[in-house]
């Protein structure tokens, strides 16, 4: 069926471009009369006929397939007055038509577009012109009033809202759906996901997260917006797109050589209020020329900054403790129990720096074009996390030192060229991804028997309301616990060979359009290689007997004259971090107080030496029988969260344009097919370096889809058009959870991946009505309706509640040993499993939009310079959480207590979705200053449903911010300086737990302000 669809395409579409045969083409470049700037996004229309086209990037435009004949050109600009230009072509000829465009202006005045109004009005225009539902955020924005990275510049946008990192905006949510829901590009190539560097699964009690969580996200925090021409965000996608996107597609266009040579330097200080340190700074450097006529351009970039990310984090963690009967009689809630809350001073150093060297050579119908982009965030950090456990009357103390680096790469060779039947893109390109964390150590101390005052009850209390229910006992009853070394890197890789044929024709004056077809090819490679070696501080430095464990104790006592107390263990007295800036107030001591910090250096050397000796290692059958302690570094510290994942990748589409008068309509479809294998281990951990059991596993799997995509515009006015959409789009699940394996702890939990996961897929419908004028600028109402099928979920559950209802099988969790005999779960121990699986109950978005762009420019100065933008979106989701377990009902004799399944579906709002975005700003241009104030607000969303126990439902707090921006031009060499102020507010992120309304986490950054001169030649 598929075959029959493509011939009947190919059919039609020869028959179209019969017509193009002895017809003319129509090129030229539009731009501004007093600047020289290009105009991209002009709208270029042959009066009378169907027949258009709108300017691309270099405001280049290209009208083929035109009958010999005179004819009438009209170019528009919002912004500009429109002109009309009479121009006559012949048979197989290529006229050259280029326009100059004057600014609107009031009668008997000259006015000159500011460079906030350029920005605002480039946006819209490539808005316009664009044949998808966009937002754009334009070369002249980026440039004029950068934001600190491309995430934060996305932020401005209708319904986008962002994830952060260390206070930075790090990824990109679009309509509520997650960053892993969507597709982030660089010229139409899909950037590599940057993975992580999180702890997993390891022996040491102290430290685990319960697996690498790898998805499919790309991390902006890297790319510097210096490197980029243009945003665009697509919220409806064409055939010709990757369907691998349910939120929205962001592409981002990288700069190239302009004609003669051109230079920029910029250099700025930085100040960050949190740790009052004014040592950020920020170089870039750029330079481009074109050669050889103009036919060989040549631009490169550099860039380094770095800057303080110290934060103060709050986290807490809440147990359900009552009963049903116990249930608040009006909300229906159960009482809870604050169990712990972590302080985590956060001391965070960053660098990042970057380049692109990028090429062109301009054909005499085409263009060769080869792009080079390389980023790097260097992530320098030490992490002081106290946890106060109130359940167990204990306090406990984590180090973390490390240095985490996340590398982005992408090259691409693109071949565009008109044979003037049809014109094809050809392009061969490669991106790739390192998420890398080295040796990095993480050391646990604790101190037990804390008194507790209990006298009260402590249910439904919130974090601060429990700063005075513990009592520190003193540096002295702080024991040393366990080291760990925590190393691993994430390394993702993708080729990709892609072709676009497109062949325009027109039908008469009044039918123009083009037919599209091709195909792509991607291999991606993954992998995860993590280590996690460590050893527990449990033996007795004052002991005689001689093991192990003892015998390490006694070494490193020797070694680093520490203090031991009474049961030969390391105390914290002489492991006490001497930097009183690391005890300072913690968010106010609203909280309490940070009692405790260790001396990452000290605890540094230690673990180099237990390294470095070799009478130390538990797995060495001759010094150790692997139960006794001594450092770790068996089978399961190093494979347990190892994987490798390669997929195959072919998709093919063919899509047919038609212009009718005032109508365009875009119709066609979408084959993707997905091969994938994997490569994991089984494992099963005996706390024994010797015995730990684990075997490799393997599993293959594919999938494909047909997806059908429609796009239409009406434009009955000048002044308006309407759009709608409707598309079919995927998502791939998340990388870890398509792993074949599972691992088997010693704390009851059976970890485990699913490679029958199918992806997700989204039916979308957009709507939009936009209004556009010279006085008005720009006004977008619209909305949008996906239904989501096979939204993937983790479930956790009993396996022996599974068993019972056949829902699962021990034969699933077996580890085989060499001898070909099997080690299956404890039968004493009622395991939690973690699986998991696509969710049976569909999910749905839908929501709102407005956008509204305008600028002053006929108010008499000095308000012509200002310029007003608002955007909001309101957002509704809907899904059901499935969670079944069984519990015990009571029934009158004989029958007695009966076991039960259960079922607590429970129904919420998608992971991330907020309801309610809404931007703003207002600017002002005044001769050579330019200010600008903006405004960014986040409605509360869901960060985690919790099905059987609803009360610990978690949900971000409302997210408002200010920020502020100021450059004032200088009257030598093209320069300027600048100011920027982000977070003037000092607005935190916050979550809160359901039923109480305590925080469950705090992320403090405070204000961050960047003053700078820029050079331009």
């Amino acid at each position: 069926m598929n075959n029959k669809f493509t011939l009947l395409f190919i059919v039609i579409s020869c028959f179209f471009v019969s017509s193009a045969f002895a017809a003319g083409t129509l090129i030229g470049v539009v731009s501004d009369s007093l600047s020289g700037f290009d105009l991209p996004g002009a709208n270029i229309q042959i009066s009378g006929t169907a027949m258009g086209a709108s300017t691309d990037l270099n405001g280049e435009y290209r009208i083929s397939s035109i009958p010999a004949g005179s004819y009438e050109v009209l170019v528009s600009y919002i912004g500009y007055q429109s002109k009309r230009v009479n121009v006559d072509i012949a048979d197989g000829e290529t006229k050259v038509l280029s326009i100059v465009l004057f600014p609107e202006a009031i009668e008997g005045e000259v006015i000159v577009v500011t460079a906030q109004a350029r920005g605002q009005q480039q946006a819209i225009n490539q808005q316009l012109a664009s044949d998808k539902v966009a937002n754009i955020v334009s070369e002249q924005r980026i440039q004029e009033l950068p934001d600190f990275n491309a995430a934060a510049a996305l932020s401005r946008l209708p319904g986008i809202s962002t994830q952060k990192s260390s206070g930075e905006d790090s990824k990109v949510i679009i309509r509520g759906l997650s960053p892993k829901y969507n597709s982030i590009e660089i010229e139409g190539v899909s950037l590599s996901a940057t993975g992580s560097s999180s702890i997993g699964l390891t022996s040491d009690t102290y430290v685990t997260t319960g697996g690498v969580q790898n998805d499919r996200s790309v991390d902006l925090t890297m790319v510097s917006p210096y490197m980029i021409r243009t945003i665009a965000v697509y919220k409806s996608l064409t055939p010709d797109m990757n369907a691998n996107s349910i939120g929205g597609t962001v592409n981002m266009e990288l700069r190239e050589a302009p004609e003669e040579m051109h230079f920029d330097a910029l250099y700025q200080q930085g100040y960050t209020a949190k740790s009052n340190t004014y040592g950020n700074l920020r170089a870039v450097i750029s330079g481009s020329k074109r050669f050889l006529d103009n036919k060989l351009g040549i631009y490169a970039l550099g860039n380094y900054e770095t800057y303080d990310r110290n934060a103060d984090n709050l986290d807490a963690n809440y147990n359900v403790v009552g009963s049903k009967e116990e249930a608040d009689s009006l909300t229906g809630n159960r009482p809870v129990l604050i169990n712990t809350v972590t302080l985590n001073r956060h001391l965070e150093s960053r660098e990042r720096f970057g380049g692109n060297l990028i090429m062109d050579y301009r054909l005499p119908k085409g263009s060769i074009k080869f792009v080079n982009m390389f980023a790097r965030l260097n992530s320098d950090y030490v992490d002081h996390r106290q946890t106060i456990n109130y359940d167990q009357g204990r306090l406990q103390w984590r180090m973390q030192d490390g240095e985490n680096i996340v590398d982005q790469r992408m090259h691409s060779l693109k071949l565009d060229y008109d044979f003037n039947l049809f014109t094809t893109d050809l392009s061969l390109s490669y991106t790739g991804a390192t998420n890398k964390l080295e040796n990095s150590p993480v050391v646990n101390f604790g101190q037990f028997g804390v008194d507790v005052n209990k006298e009260d009850s402590l249910h439904n209390r919130v974090p601060e309301d429990m700063v005075f229910l513990i009592d520190y006992l003193g540096d002295n009853e702080v024991t040393l616990f366990s080291g760990n070394l925590f190393s691993n890197e994430y390394q993702e890789d993708n080729t990709t060979i892609k072709t676009d044929f497109n062949f325009p024709f027109n039908i008469g004056s009044q039918i123009s359009g083009s037919f599209k077809f091709g195909g792509q090819y991607t291999k991606k490679a993954i992998s995860t290689n993590q280590e996690s070696p460590y050893l527990g501080f449990d033996g007795n430095a004052n002991s005689d007997e001689e093991n192990i464990a003892n015998d390490m104790m006694k070494a490193i006592q020797s070694k680093f004259d520490l203090y031991v107390n009474e049961s030969g263990m390391f105390t914290g007295t002489s492991l006490k971090n001497a930097d009183n800036d690391v005890f300072k107030s913690f968010l106010k001591d609203k909280y309490g107080d940070i009692y405790y910090a260790s001396d990452n250096k000290h605890l540094m050397d230690i673990l180099d030496y237990i390294v470095g000796n070799p009478s130390f290692d538990a797995s060495d059958a001759d010094l150790s029988d692997g139960r006794n302690g001594g450092w770790y570094d068996g089978p399961y510290q190093k494979l347990t969260n190892d994987y490798e994942y390669n997929e195959d990748y072919y998709a093919g589409y063919a899509m047919t344009k038609f212009n009718v008068w005032d109508f365009m309509v875009l119709g066609g479809a979408r084959y993707e097919k997905v091969e994938s294998d994997y490569f994991a281990y089984n494992a099963m951990d005996m706390r024994n370096a010797q015995l730990q059991r684990m075997y490799d596993t393997t599993s293959v799997s594919e999938n494909d889809f047909l997806l059908p995509m429609m796009q239409a515009k009406y434009s009955p006015f000048d002044w308006m058009d309407v759009r709608y959409a409707y598309t079919q789009t995927l998502s791939r699940p998340d990388y870890h959870m398509l792993s074949p394996k599972f691992t088997i702890t010693q704390n009851g939990t059976i970890h485990t991946g699913n490679s029958g996961l199918k992806p997700a897929h989204a039916f979308n419908h957009d709507i939009s009505f936009t209004f556009h004028s010279n006085k008005l600028g720009l006004l977008t109402v619209g909305g949008f309706y996906k239904t989501i099928k096979d939204f993937v979920y983790q479930a956790p559950y009993s396996l022996n509640w599974a068993l019972n209802f056949a829902v699962d099988s021990l034969d699933r969790y077996t580890v085989v040993d060499t001898s070909g005999g099997g080690i299956t779960p404890r039968g004493d121990l009622d395991y939690r499993i973690y699986r998991p699986f696509n969710n049976p109950n569909d999910a749905y978005v839908k929501g709102i939009e407005l956008d509204f762009q305008h600028n002053f420019w006929y108010l008499p100065s000095p308000f012509n310079g200002m310029v007003f933008g608002l955007n909001y979106a309101r957002i509704f989701s809907k899904t059901k959480y499935p969670f079944a377990y069984t519990e015990t009902k009571i029934y009158p004799r004989p029958i007695g207590a009966v076991e039960v399944y259960a079922d607590s579906t429970a129904p919420g709002s998608l992971i991330d979705q907020p309801d309610h975005v809404l931007n703003s700003y207002i600017g002002i241009d005044y001769k050579g200053f330019s200010a600008r104030l903006s405004f960014l607000f986040t409605d509360n969303s869901a960060r985690y449903i919790e099905p059987k126990n609803p009360e610990n439902n978690s949900f971000t707090e409302a997210y408002f911010r200010m920020d502020f921006s100021a450059r004032q031009k200088l009257p030598w060499l093209s320069s300027e300086l600048f100011l920027d102020v982000a977070n003037l507010n000092d607005q935190k992120d916050e979550w809160t737990q359901s039923s109480t309304g305590g925080y469950q986490g705090i992320r403090n950054y405070g204000l961050t302000a960047n003053f700078g001169l820029r050079i331009r030649y």
